[in-house]
């Protein structure tokens, strides 16, 4: 019924179920196509990561001068983890 109120339980599982997939930034490695590692995200939209690719790359060179050989893609993935970018910056 509208109004009423709801278990809590019953919100928190319905928040967690919710955008459990999301656009990221994901870097391959050249010689080990294998190897992805998701550099920057989650995004809502694709349009979104794609905005932001050209700068995740340049984060990504000032942390590994190697990472100019990776390839990168732009991937709908289900996680709920941060990319490494997001991760280091809140670690910072």
């Amino acid at each position: 019924m509208a109004g009423e109120p709801r278990d809590i339980c019953q919100i928190a599982d319905g928040l967690s179920k919710v955008n459990a997939k999301n656009f990221y930034i994901v870097a391959n490695a050249p010689n080990e196509p294998s190897l992805q590692v998701k550099i920057s995200g989650p995004y809502l939209t694709k349009q979104a990561a794609q905005a932001d690719l050209a700068a995740a790359i340049d984060e990504a060179l000032d942390i590994d001068p190697s990472a100019s050989k990776y390839c990168y893609t732009i991937s709908k993935v289900e996680s709920r983890k941060p990319g490494v970018i997001q991760h280091m910056a809140a670690q910072a």
